[in-house]
C-alpha cells in the first residue's frame, strides 16, 4: 500500500498524468485477482481518491474522462473479483470433492488415512494419546434389501449427521466404506472414546429411523470397535487393524455394543512357557487363516467363548478354570484349518465322505494344541466339544458323565 502510494505520488510530481492514471488500475486488478470483488471495489475507491484529487488540481478540465475511467476502474474490479470468486469457489469444491464423500459430505476414506497419519504424528510430538474408532450399521443388508437403496442412502446421510454433530469439535467423521464409518478422536484415552462411543451407540438407539422395525431388535444399531495409540499400536496401519479386530468381535458376539480392542491370545498366552509362546503364535495365525476360509466359524467361536465365560462364571468357578474354558472355547474349531474351503462353505447337505471328514475336526484341534503342555485342559475341551451325553456324538461316541482332571 506505501508503495503503491509512493508510485502515484511521483507520478504526481512528475506530472506525468498518462502514467499516473495506468498505475491506478495495478492495485485494483492485483486486489481483485487475490480477494475477489470487495477487496478490489475498496481498492477501487482509494485508487479514485487521486484520480479526482488531480482532476481538481487541474481544474477539473478532465473532469468528464476521469469520471468514465473511475467507471472503468469499478467496472474492472467487479469483473476481475467475480472471475476469481468463481475460481475460488470452484477450486474450493473441487478440493471438497477430493477429500469428502458425495453421499453424506463427511470425509471419505482418503482423508481419513491422511488425518490418522498426522494425528499420530502430532500425538508422538506430544506424547499423547488418541483413539479410533470403526463403526459398522447392524443388517444394513436387510434393510436395503427391504427399501431399496435410496433409503439405505437417507440411513447414511442421518448417522454421518448424527456422528458429526455428537463428535463435534472432539475429532474427526469420516466414511470409510460401504455402511462402515471410521471416527478419530486426537487426544482421547481408550476410557474416554469407549464412553464416547457409548454416547454414538445411544443417540443411534434413540433416533426413529423410517421402517427399522423390521429389523431384528425393532430399530437400527450399530456395532462400534474401539482402539488407542499408543495403547494397542504405535502406527496407523496397526491402529486401523486392531479397531477392526474390535468391531469384528463386537459385531460377531451380539451386535448393538461398543468394544475396546482385546486380545484373548495374549491372555492364554500367559499359561504359556518361554519356549512353548513361539509355537502358540503359529498356532493364533491359524485362525486368522480359519477366518479367511469361512468367516462364520470365527464368529462362532467369539460367541460360543462369550457364552462359555457367562456360564462358568454364573456357576461361579474358580478363575483359573474360566480362564481355560473360555480360552478352550475360543480355539475349539481350530482343527477345521484342515478342512477344505468347499466342504466348510458347502450350501446344503453334506456328502457321507464329507461328513466323516469333517467329523474329524476335534481331533485334528486337540493333535494341534498338544504339544503345548501348560494347555493340557484346553486340548481336552478341543477334542471332545462335540461329544453329547447319549453318546451320539463324535470323535468317540461318549456317553453318560465323565470325569475330567483339571
Amino acid at each position: 500500500m506505501t508503495f503503491y502510494i509512493g508510485v502515484v505520488g511521483y507520478f504526481l510530481i512528475q506530472e506525468q498524468e498518462s502514467l499516473f492514471k495506468i498505475v491506478l488500475f495495478m492495485p485494483v486488478i492485483t486486489m481483485a485477482l487475490k480477494y475477489g470483488v470487495r477487496t478490489a471495489y475498496f481498492f477501487a475507491l482509494v485508487s479514485c481518491v487521486p484520480l479526482f484529487t488531480s482532476s481538481y488540481a487541474h481544474q477539473f478540465i478532465t473532469l468528464d474522462i476521469d469520471i468514465v475511467l473511475a467507471g472503468v476502474i469499478f467496472l474492472l474490479a467487479w469483473l476481475l473479483g467475480n472471475l476469481a470468486e468463481n475460481e475460488f469457489a470452484y477450486r474450493n469444491e473441487l478440493e471438497r470433492l477430493a477429500t469428502h464423500d458425495g453421499l453424506t459430505d463427511i470425509f471419505n476414506h482418503r482423508s481419513f488415512q491422511s488425518i490418522l497419519k498426522q494425528e499420530i504424528k502430532k500425538a508422538s510430538k506430544k506424547d499423547s494419546c488418541l483413539t479410533l474408532m470403526m463403526l459398522d450399521i447392524d443388517y444394513f443388508k436387510q434393510y436395503n434389501d427391504a427399501y431399496g437403496h435410496q433409503e439405505g442412502d437417507k440411513v447414511l446421510c442421518d448417522l454421518a449427521q448424527i456422528f458429526q454433530e455428537t463428535i463435534g469439535e472432539r475429532g474427526f467423521c469420516a466414511r470409510y466404506g460401504g455402511e462402515e464409518f471410521a471416527v478419530i478422536l486426537p487426544g482421547i484415552n481408550l476410557a474416554q472414546g469407549k464412553a464416547v462411543g457409548e454416547e454414538l451407540n445411544q443417540k443411534i438407539q434413540n433416533h426413529v429411523f423410517y421402517g427399522a422395525e423390521i429389523l431384528p431388535q425393532g430399530r437400527l444399531t450399530i456395532s462400534i470397535g474401539v482402539a488407542a495409540y499408543p495403547l494397542h499400536a504405535l502406527n496407523r496401519e496397526k491402529l486401523i487393524k486392531k479397531a477392526d479386530e474390535a468391531l469384528y468381535r463386537a459385531k460377531f458376539i451380539s451386535k448393538n455394543r461398543v468394544e475396546s480392542y482385546y486380545s484373548d491370545f495374549d491372555q492364554i498366552s500367559l499359561f504359556l512357557k518361554d519356549e512353548e509362546k513361539e509355537l502358540f503364535n503359529s498356532i493364533s495365525a491359524f485362525t486368522m487363516i480359519i477366518n479367511a476360509k469361512d468367516d462364520y466359524t470365527y464368529g462362532h467361536s467369539l460367541r460360543v467363548m462369550d457364552l462359555a465365560k457367562r456360564l462358568a462364571l454364573r456357576l461361579e468357578l474358580e478363575g483359573l478354570l474360566i480362564q481355560q474354558i473360555t480360552s478352550g472355547a475360543l480355539l475349539h474349531d481350530i482343527g477345521k484349518m484342515e478342512i477344505p474351503r468347499e466342504i466348510l462353505n458347502k450350501q446344503g447337505k453334506l456328502t457321507k465322505k464329507e461328513w466323516e471328514l469333517f467329523r474329524l475336526h476335534p481331533g485334528w484341534g486337540a493333535d494341534i494344541i498338544a504339544p503345548l503342555k501348560s494347555l493340557n485342559i484346553l486340548a481336552d475341551i478341543i477334542c471332545y466339544h462335540h461329544e453329547n451325553f447319549d453318546g451320539t456324538g463324535y470323535p468317540e461316541g461318549i456317553k453318560g458323565e465323565v470325569s475330567m482332571v483339571i
